[in-house]
């Protein structure tokens, strides 16, 4: 005599909906720490391709040094971003007030202090500009922004004649690219400590909560009585404050201010950091921690082709392609969170 088993309908129900349970929390995994995986594997590539030349302490402080500056670049990109508006002039804000630092000292022989307050200032009062133009006279911000950079590459190259400003400047600022704090740069530890202001600000302030409530729904945030048009002001200012220290930060890296600084292919790592950044930790939303990762990942990878002496245009090409896929993704990703993409408004 055989007896045959057959599973219930139950069992087998319960049985899809654990493997349904088990593939999406593996997905949700892989979307929140993808990118930090690719970074260490990308890390261990170049450890095997470049051995005893890329894992070394002068090349990660290399490294660390040279994403300082476009670490606060990106930074600043975030703020604008979140209230649903892209400010395309943080790159030419942060390389006008480079100058502007850097002339204070050289050409009007005053002390650093005052060339701090001066390059933070500048970069204040372009992010106001912008603030106003896109949130009182509601100027579409891509077109505004993209305006303010082009009149400001235009007056940089005015006043300087494309050489850089570099005499007279503070050895005290110059001198910090050389600081190192147990093994890490300076620099790198400052960024780290701004990051940290921009993220309490994000994510822990009343004004943060505000700002991804515009962004995430200008209407509803207007029906529930939220000042929309100075909380996107106020984005445009904290992201001009930040390109500013992001000009003092240039020229303690780079020793003097450069007119080159602040063009499309400077500031694109910095584009694809942000959007890189969105891809992770909190897919969908633009987040500080994630954008960290996406410049540490973009310039591992830069130093690597470096080190492995590829072209030039294969850089150029790879931070292109980086911003092309980290738009698409975090586009991806928002409009699974959200079922909308606001972008550029």
């Amino acid at each position: 005599m055989t007896t045959t088993t057959t599973a219930s309908p139950k069992a087998d129900v319960d049985g899809e909906i654990l493997a349904k349970q088990s593939r999406s929390a593996f997905s949700a995994f892989f979307e929140r720490f993808g990118l930090l995986g690719l970074l260490v594997i990308l890390i261990i590539v170049f450890s095997i391709l470049l051995p005893g030349l890329f894992l070394t302490p002068a090349n990660l402080n290399a490294i660390g040094l040279s994403q300082s500056v476009l670490a606060v670049a990106a930074i600043a990109l975030v703020f604008p971003l979140v209230g649903g508006r892209f400010d395309i002039s943080i790159g030419a804000n942060l390389g006008l007030c480079s100058i502007v630092v850097a002339s204070v000292m050289s050409k009007n022989d005053l002390p650093l202090p005052i060339a701090i307050l001066a390059g933070v200032g500048t970069g204040i009062a372009i992010g106001l500009l912008n603030g106003i133009l896109v949130a009182y006279l509601g100027i579409n911000a891509i077109i505004a922004t993209l305006g303010i950079a082009t009149v400001i590459t235009g007056v940089v190259q005015a006043y300087t004649q494309g050489i850089p400003v570099s005499s007279n400047i503070s050895p005290t600022l110059t001198g910090l690219s050389g600081v190192l704090i147990v093994g890490i740069p300076l620099l790198f530890i400052v960024m780290l400590i701004l990051a940290a202001i921009a993220w309490f600000i994000l994510t822990k302030s009343t004004y943060g909560r505000y700002l991804f409530a515009v962004g995430s729904n200008a209407n509803a945030a207007t029906l529930v009585g939220l000042p929309i048009r100075r909380i996107i002001l106020l984005s445009f200012v904290i992201a001009g404050a930040f390109a500013g220290i992001g000009g003092v930060m240039q020229v303690a890296a780079q020793g003097n201010g450069n007119p080159q600084v602040g063009g499309i292919p400077y500031i694109l790592p910095a584009l694809a950091a942000v959007f890189l950044g969105a891809t992770t930790f909190k897919p969908g939303t633009y987040n500080i921690p994630g954008t960290i990762v996406g410049l540490l990942f973009i310039g591992t990878a830069t130093s690597g082709l470096a080190l492995l002496g590829v072209e030039t245009w294969v850089t150029d090409v790879f931070n292109g392609g980086a911003v092309v896929v980290a738009v698409g993704l975090s586009a991806y990703f928002r409009r699974r969170r959200t079922g909308v993409i606001t972008l550029g408004e």
